[in-house]
């Protein structure tokens, strides 16, 4: 995401990392949609949130970033220890996520394992898959 809320070329794993990440603290001020831009559309995507539950396929997946960002608050989530693997068509990145969220107006820390599959989709790395679990 740029400033304005233009997508920003994905060209390679890096930026749609730095997108997402942007674009996830943007959930946690209520705004889903440039989450929602992240994400392929595919049936076979799928969502592992912190909160336990296992999603495939686009719908429950948008239902869960849109509920996310109705109900949490707070951030910044940053991205620490970032490991990259990149192909031509397929993306790994493994990393943690640390910060803070509010739920129910409690401040709860973030300490989060996250590894997020990608695939590139015309000229563009979209999420197929994130999976978190906490430390």
């Amino acid at each position: 995401m740029t400033a304005k809320g233009k997508m920003r070329e994905m060209s390679t794993l890096h930026d749609a990392t730095t997108s997402f990440y942007e674009a996830l603290n943007l959930v946690l001020k209520g705004d889903a949609e440039p989450m929602l831009n992240l994400w392929s559309q595919a049936a076979d995507v799928t969502y592992m949130s912190p909160l336990g539950e296992l999603l495939i396929g686009w719908a429950p997946i948008e239902a869960s970033w849109r509920d996310q960002a109705a109900n949490l608050q707070g951030g910044p989530i940053i991205p620490e220890d970032v490991h990259v693997i990149e192909a031509s068509e397929m993306g790994i990145v493994a990393n943690f996520e640390r910060g803070s969220v509010v739920i129910n107006a409690e401040s709860i820390p973030v300490d989060i394992r996250a590894t997020s599959v990608y695939r590139r989709e015309g000229n563009r790395w979209l999420m197929v898959g994130h999976h978190t679990d906490r430390l």
